[in-house]
């Protein structure tokens, strides 16, 4: 029963409230800076928890023609899926189920909050514009996923010598990816921490993959019909979802503690390393979604998806290659 109590704490304390106000500052922030780098002033950090607010006080409104149930199911499965997902993801120190799942359960659950939009999308498909960003957040959704998954297996192949659980995030903690081995594997896992980036771009449909929205060309796409409470409740999810992807490539790249290095442990340690946690996935932020939306304009769904297949794929697999022939040699 104990266990259920802790359950139930992490779940509203860490996994809601925590990660959902460190995702709604970091997009406050992200906007914050974007506008600064391209000569403009810029909404307010706060302004995503006052739309936040401002939607949860507002009424639901449900398409005509919308399956009901299905549209207001959407997005509770798209944030129930992401505060479960935060279940498995260090945040500075071990999840409450460090021991249970593993990477494959993660990479299923980031899949299933793409796929909550897509059926919140599809549910009100008499809109023609939420039907296109359906069809193009699928397109993005299989794009994205599989250099995610080149990775994920091959990160996990190779520590699988070293560590019991090759799978578990916490086996990223017991190794150092960058120093194990030598100059080609420092290579290899620089390209695949390259990719991991481009991946968290188009994850969080930022910058140059804002195709499934898109407001100045289907006005929303996928979240057109949403209002109110439902439309808050995919807000927050997304928040969360940036949270959550940014701490696993941190775990996955960059899992070592700051208190080990300076020697202090006990709360004081813990909270040194939630500290530099945070510092750890502002800057993977700003690298990955504030720069690029800086740079680069929306791309044609077709120029991303050739983007990921041929371009970005082929280059995880190459970085991959460089891992194994120095294992193998």
């Amino acid at each position: 029963m104990l266990f259920e109590v802790k359950i139930c704490l992490y779940l509203l304390g860490i996994s809601l409230f925590y990660t959902g106000f460190l995702g709604f500052l970091f997009s406050g922030i992200d906007r914050k800076l974007v506008a600064r780098m391209q000569g403009r002033v810029g909404p307010p950090i706060r302004q995503p928890f006052l739309d936040f607010i401002k939607l949860c006080g507002k009424e639901d409104i449900i398409p005509h023609d919308a399956t009901a149930w299905l549209f207001k199911f959407a997005p509770v499965l798209a944030l129930a899926s992401v505060i479960t997902v935060m279940l498995y993801i260090p945040v500075g120190f071990s999840p409450i189920f460090a021991y249970f799942g593993d990477l494959i359960l993660i990479l299923y659950l980031l899949t299933l909050t793409s796929l909550a939009i897509v059926i919140g999308a599809s549910s009100s498909s008499s809109s023609l514009f939420a039907a296109l960003g359906a069809q193009r957040e699928l397109v993005m959704l299989i794009s994205c996923k599989v250099p995610l998954a080149i990775i994920i297996f091959g990160l996990a192949w190779r520590i699988n010598p070293l560590v019991d659980v090759p799978f578990s995030l916490l086996s990223f903690s017991q190794v150092n990816l960058w120093i194990m081995a030598g100059p080609l594997t420092f290579i290899g896992v620089a390209m695949l921490f390259f990719t991991f980036l481009c991946c968290i771009t188009g994850e969080l449909s930022a910058g140059p993959f804002d195709i499934a929205k898109a407001k100045t060309e289907i006005a929303g796409g996928t979240l057109v019909e949403y209002s109110g409470r439902s439309l808050a409740t995919f807000k927050l999810a997304e928040a969360i979802k940036m949270i959550a992807i940014s701490s696993l490539a941190v775990a996955l790249f960059f899992p070592m503690p700051l208190s080990n290095i300076v020697g202090i442990d006990g709360l004081l340690g813990i909270l040194l390393d939630c500290l530099f946690h945070i510092l750890k996935i502002f800057l993977i932020i700003f690298v990955s979604i504030s720069v690029v939306r800086t740079v680069m304009a929306r791309l044609k769904i077709t120029q991303a998806v050739r983007f990921y297949w041929f371009v970005l794929t082929p280059f995880a697999l190459t970085g991959l290659i460089f891992i194994m022939i120095e294992y193998l040699v």
